[in-house]
């Protein structure tokens, strides 16, 4: 091989390796701005995710609030049934008492 070949053979494989350089860096700066739009999703995600948590556990509140509430009436009415119950039971003691005696119309 004479010296102008192996300079043309050497001036080709260094022309190939600069255009190999030029996409490897063209291909590492995609993958760049890959990882950087990971990165911006991933972060989005997390401040979502800490917004979802936050409502969740406001909402869990409420529910909790409802469920006291709720308990409160339950409470109450039965606490009023319980009132009725024994004012009837009084009415019906009474109405015995009156038809028992011989006191029917």
């Amino acid at each position: 091989m004479t010296p102008e070949e192996r300079l043309e053979r050497i001036e080709r494989q260094m022309e190939f390796l600069a255009q190999s350089q030029t996409q490897t860096s063209g291909q590492l700066f995609q993958l760049s701005q890959r990882v950087e739009q990971l990165g911006d999703y991933l972060l989005r995600t997390a401040r979502f995710m800490e917004d979802f948590a936050r409502r969740t556990e406001e909402r869990f509140g409420q529910v909790a609030e409802w469920q006291r509430r709720s308990d409160e009436s339950i409470q109450r009415l039965a606490a009023a049934q319980q009132r009725t119950d024994e004012r009837l039971n009084i009415l019906i003691a009474v109405v015995e008492r009156y038809f028992s005696n011989g006191k029917r119309g």
